[in-house]
């Protein structure tokens, strides 16, 4: 067992997460309300056809450079809120990487800690990953939503919105002004430690648009380079999204 994997963890945040320049902020009476900015993103990802999407698979390579872990990775959604995502480890002779959520139970078999319940901030990251469109009724995830100020993310003005969930820190969430595209996320987690994730490469699939490459920098740095994308599958196996024996044994009376 290599000591990279001592390190590895909490995959199941990390993938909505970013950093970027200020640049002055607008004032506040010339920032648009949140709900139009988030309105917007939903618009540029697919609107319509997003909303018609009953599940979606995807197949990603995952990144470690530091670590020098490069391997292959799987991911499934099933409308409304189902999610399963793996990478295959077999060639590093450990056990794979999974992470799920199902019936609103949020999950991670890790190779090193096992198999556990995510909850805090990480279990709440978790469950938004398992929307396809978190945006869209955020009212479910977060109490409030504001814009906030008007920041450069690499060289694109955005509109930073801050979504404040019941419990656990604040989203911060940068939106491309022009397209209306998510291209950053900053988290500060229950101990401090600030994650960020960006998005790019958009690709249309279907109809619908998402990034090909996102970059988690944070105690665990990786990126995942999605090289296909398909929507309305009929091959997802029937028990992708089965809760863990272990899980399943804690959850019995």
């Amino acid at each position: 067992m290599t000591k990279n994997w001592m390190s590895f963890g909490g995959l199941a945040l990390a993938v909505l997460l970013v950093m970027g320049a200020l640049t002055g902020p607008a004032l506040a009476g010339d920032l648009p309300p949140a709900e139009k900015v988030l309105a917007k993103y939903t618009e540029a990802i697919g609107g319509e056809a997003l909303a018609k999407v009953k599940n979606r698979s995807a197949e990603a390579e995952f990144e470690m450079p530091m670590q020098g872990v490069y391997a292959s990775a799987q991911e499934f959604w099933v409308s409304p809120d189902r999610f399963y995502f793996k990478i295959d480890l077999a060639s590093m002779g450990v056990a794979d990487y999974e992470a799920g959520v199902v019936d609103g139970v949020a999950w991670q078999a890790h190779p090193m800690s096992g198999t556990t319940k995510l909850s805090g901030d990480e279990g709440a990251a978790a469950l938004r990953r398992a929307a396809l469109n978190p945006f869209e009724g955020w009212q479910k995830h977060f109490e409030t939503a504001e814009t906030v100020a008007e920041e450069v993310v690499g060289e694109k003005p955005c509109y930073k919105v801050v979504l404040t969930p019941a419990e656990g820190a604040p989203l911060s969430s940068f939106f491309d002004k022009e397209t209306g595209l998510l291209v950053r996320q900053e988290l500060t987690g229950d101990t401090g430690s600030r994650t960020i994730t960006t998005m790019d490469d958009y690709q249309e699939t279907q109809g619908i648009r998402s990034p090909r490459t996102i970059e988690t920098r944070g105690s665990q740095s990786y990126v995942l380079r999605y090289t296909s994308v398909a929507y309305d599958v009929d091959d997802i196996p029937e028990d992708t999204f089965e809760l863990p024996e272990s899980l399943k044994a804690a959850a019995t009376p």
